[in-house]
């Protein structure tokens, strides 16, 4: 009996482990300091591979189904859901997005990838930043565009950026923002990681408008105009993919975090990393770049400030602190 009980313990330990582990996973940091130097661009490879992935996805949408192969009417109408499940499934990773894992293992990308012990955060306690500290799993740096952004802002791009999109369809736009806020400031960042990445908001925000872009059928959550052309559409019953996809529709100053800086949880986080990017940095500091406002502002409009922090690093709890 002792035997049992202690291997149906075992067992639920190794649960509890595992499930703290798929939380730790999901959270990435990138280092946007350190080593950085020119880079390639990437954005024409990065927005080869999504059109394929859109491609793939409209063939699988327009494939019969088992039901729809036995009634006529159905193989003939375009299936919403079956679309973008699809999507999903290209796009969107259970735990980490399919591209941010596509790019952290890329061997011929230009990226750079900074380990933990070399990196900003390599002086944070267990304590202060699980996630990071256990996993010391660090996004890789890739430039888009004229942009330098951390592999796991492609992973909030295009997963969490679809749950951002089902709230803006359910509630409205703040609804979306509300949930971005407790988000970072709790599971994806601030509670595991000590960090609340305001890029990380600004990928978020932008994957909306790329999940609503698929069909268009509500205005672009920042330019409140319906999206002149969809991605996809629907013709003579199947799926048509209608235009392509680029990264520098999107991708903008606001993503990287040398010119978007993060919150840290408490003053002690704070003087840490501020010291190692002090170094990497050559004194600069967080504000490595000057980020053009003025483009930003006509970008964004009023969420302008409820994403993009121009103060540099900071300490304190909460969003917008």
């Amino acid at each position: 009996m002792t035997t049992i009980i202690s291997a149906r313990l075992t067992r639920i330990l190794s649960g509890c482990i595992s499930i703290l582990m798929i939380g730790f996973t999901m959270a990435a940091e990138v280092d946007s300091f350190t080593n950085r130097h020119p880079l390639q661009d990437s954005a024409p490879f990065l927005d080869q591979v999504v059109n394929v992935w859109l491609e793939e996805a409209v063939i699988e949408a327009n494939r019969p189904s088992l039901i729809s192969g036995l009634l006529e009417s159905d193989s003939r109408t375009c299936d919403e859901t079956r679309l973008m499940d699809a999507l999903k499934a290209r796009l969107a990773g259970y735990l980490i997005g399919q591209l941010e894992d596509f790019v952290d293992q890329s061997t011929w990308l230009d990226t750079i990838h900074t380990p933990f012990e070399k990196s900003i955060y390599r002086d944070f306690d267990f304590s202060e930043s699980p996630t990071v500290v256990l996993t010391k799993r660090l996004a890789a740096l890739v430039r888009i565009g004229s942009v330098y952004l951390g592999s796991d802002k492609l992973g909030h791009f295009f997963t969490e950026g679809h749950t951002y999109f089902e709230h803006y369809l359910e509630k409205g736009e703040q609804s979306a923002l509300d949930y971005g806020e407790l988000m970072e400031s709790s599971f994806y960042g601030e509670l595991t990681t000590g960090i609340f990445s305001y890029a990380d908001l600004v990928a978020n925000l932008n994957c909306l408008r790329f999940w609503n872009s698929i069909l268009a059928r509500k205005p672009d959550p920042i330019q409140n105009t319906v999206t002149v052309r969809p991605y996809i559409g629907c013709t003579n019953g199947k799926w048509k993919r209608l235009r392509e996809f680029h990264w520098t529709d999107y991708v903008d100053p606001a993503w990287d975090e040398a010119v978007n800086c993060n919150i840290f949880a408490n003053e002690i986080l704070l003087e840490k990393v501020n010291v190692r990017i002090a170094r990497a940095s050559g004194g600069k500091g967080c504000l490595l770049i000057a980020a053009d406002k003025e483009a930003l502002q006509q970008k964004y409009h009023d969420l302008l400030p409820l994403i993009f922090n121009p103060g540099g690093s900071q300490a304190g709890l909460g969003f917008n602190s």
